[in-house]
């Protein structure tokens, strides 16, 4: 009896420990999957293989998820929480590598990752030849990450000269299936199966965030973007982006809809010049908003806001979509109710830096209600006019701190974020 009495009364403490623990904010953390992950309490973690997806049994609510991110949030420094909210190209780390190709980790953009390291690296076909090259790059870029683990991004779209796959040979992602094959042509099953081929083979080499799909409707006026988009008819393109998100989300790849609220019915090229789009408010909500709310039901992770100016909305004729707190925050953070990573257009778009200066872009994405600066030309300069702002207190630092929880909650949910329990 006495013997029973000590077992039940051992048995009581080690729940009590367990129950009690406290999960640290990873001071220290891994690879990306390939290594041991943990996701709450309870869970002491597992072998994750290259490229799997997260298994049940490690994924968390949204609210577990968001309650961790703030703790880890909470032991950052403001520095590395303004590095989080930047998504960089490779070869901006080391100017004199900038018109390049960067296959290995060169010693100055290492020591720059080291001093301050943003939220994720975007890499490109300057970067990316094989595939055992690219796991060794991405093993070195993650080795560097000493706070929280990278984003590891490309742009697949599925072919066409935005994607990554009609750049590197040995990279087929489903046979460069363009968005326009998709939308109408093909089952809601088929455009699944063909956006899970694309993720799986991005998941194998270590890629956990595509930059894609787009999410307008296309238009007869804009011949040369209608590829990217899967219809001209607004059902059909939120059938394609219900299939297309859930089918890479699947297979642990975290996508990004782009790009908000669109690119209009114009007929310019808007890398190249800053073009309007003369839509009215009604019509958005009207056919532009579907998508990407079907978009947002599938489950994606971020949506990166349009770099057009919408003048029936901002008045400002020259404003870019992203700089736009009447957009960004009052119509897709608030009115649509997404909660995700809200990203900025890639800043290096000569249609913006012909009109603006980076840093001046920079501060007001952040003050319109952007997460993540995606693509800055250069990084210093752009860590630096966001740090300032802060320090001079043009933007609060709450603010800072709600755009890295999510940002954490992400790859926290995604597998990126390894957490240990404390012994």
């Amino acid at each position: 009896m006495k013997r029973y009495i000590w077992i039940v009364c051992l048995m009581m403490i080690v729940l009590s420990v367990v129950a009690c623990t406290k999960w640290k904010s990873g001071k220290k953390t891994s690879p990306p999957p390939g290594q041991a992950v943990s996701g709450g309490a309870g869970i002491s973690g597992g072998a994750i293989s290259p490229g799997a997806v997260l298994p049940k049994e490690f994924e968390l609510s949204d609210s577990q998820a968001f309650a961790l991110a703030e703790e880890i949030v909470q032991d950052m420094t403001l520095e590395e929480k303004i590095g989080q909210m930047f998504l960089v190209d490779l070869s901006t780390l080391d100017a004199s590598e900038k018109n390049n190709p960067t296959y290995n980790l060169p010693k100055k953009a290492r020591e720059q990752l080291e001093k301050a390291l943003p939220g994720g690296i975007y890499l490109s076909e300057k970067n990316i030849k094989t595939k055992e090259q690219t796991l060794e790059l991405i093993d070195q870029l993650q080795g560097c990450a000493t706070g929280c683990a990278l984003y590891i991004a490309v742009e697949e779209e599925g072919g066409g000269e935005h994607s990554l796959s009609a750049k590197v040979n040995d990279l087929k992602v489903a046979g460069y299936i363009m968005p326009a094959d998709l939308g109408g042509a093909l089952s809601e099953e088929q455009i699944y199966n063909t956006a899970g081929s694309i993720a799986k083979e991005l998941r194998e080499w270590n890629v956990n965030l595509n930059l894609a799909p787009v999410a307008d409707i296309s238009s007869n006026m804009k011949s040369d973007y209608m590829r990217r988009c899967f219809s001209t008819d607004e059902q059909e393109v939120e059938t394609a982006l219900r299939s297309y998100v859930s089918g890479q989300r699947d297979q642990g790849l975290a996508t990004t809809l782009k790009y908000f609220p669109g690119i209009g019915n114009v007929s310019g090229d808007y890398e190249e010049e800053l073009l309007k789009n003369t839509d009215s408010l009604m019509k958005m909500r009207r056919r532009n908003f579907k998508p990407y709310k079907e978009g947002i039901e599938a489950g994606t992770d971020c949506i990166m806001v349009s770099n057009v100016a919408i003048p029936k909305i901002t008045v400002d004729e020259k404003l870019p979509a992203f700089m736009s707190e009447a957009i960004v925050t009052d119509l897709l953070r608030e009115e649509i109710g997404f909660d995700g990573i809200i990203m900025t257009p890639a800043l290096t778009m000569k249609s913006l830096t012909d009109n603006y200066k980076q840093e001046k872009m920079v501060v007001e994405s952040v003050k319109a209600g952007c997460d993540m600066i995606v693509l800055p030309d250069d990084y210093r300069k752009a860590y630096k006019a966001l740090l300032n702002a802060v320090h001079l207190k043009v933007i609060d630092e709450k603010r800072i701190n709600t755009s890295v929880s999510r940002i954490v909650k992400n790859k926290i949910q995604r597998g990126i974020y390894r957490l240990e329990p404390n012994k």
